[in-house]
């Protein structure tokens, strides 16, 4: 069976979404929209803003969704 999480990276940050756990409090799109935009495809574009700055935002994730691990592999 395929893995329901979702896998966003670059060579900074790898951001990891399980929609299993959601509970669309909308904390990440509220809080960083140039990263989480739910119009968009993909909804998460780890680019658009520094690896610091999306790390912040995960972490007021409410459900633990969305997690996140440093370049350096350092993981949260």
């Amino acid at each position: 069976m395929k893995s329901a999480v979702q896998e966003y990276r670059n060579a900074d940050i790898v951001v990891r979404f399980d929609p299993r756990l959601c509970t669309h409090s909308g904390h990440c799109v509220r809080g960083l929209r140039a990263v989480f935009d739910v119009q968009q495809r993909p909804w998460v574009t780890v680019d658009a803003a520094t690896a610091g700055a999306i790390a912040a935002q995960i972490e007021k994730c409410p459900s633990g969704a969305l997690t996140y691990e440093l370049g350096d592999g350092f993981k949260t």
